[in-house]
């Protein structure tokens, strides 16, 4: 977990995670090959981490949803394509939550 402000701690993924989630978009957005594994193997590294920091789903939303706010994709540039990837994405996130903690 960092500090994002002095008013908060705002719970965050590693590094590591969050470029991987930007070029797993972004070759998302291109449609690259093996775009669908990268997306599936950054979901996966999502759920992990936010079992590991004990987030509640509205944390991982909100984890998520700063991170679609900062991290710039290349690749095609449609806001709409961009943000549908977006939700996606944090869906496929939740629902893979939500699964590993009835296995």
């Amino acid at each position: 977990m960092s500090a994002e402000s002095a008013d908060a701690e705002i719970y965050e993924l590693s590094f590591e995670l969050r470029l991987e989630i930007s070029r797993a978009l972004s070759a998302y957005l291109a449609h690259a090959d093996g775009a669908r594994e990268r997306l599936h193997k950054a979901t996966q590294r999502v759920c992990t981490e936010a079992h590991a920091l004990r987030l509640s789903s509205d944390e991982i939303v909100a984890v998520l949803k700063r991170l679609f706010e900062r991290t710039p994709l290349t690749g095609n540039g449609d806001p709409d394509l961009r943000r549908a990837a977006w939700e996606e994405f944090t869906h496929s996130c939740i629902s893979a939550y939500y699964n590993a903690g009835e296995a």
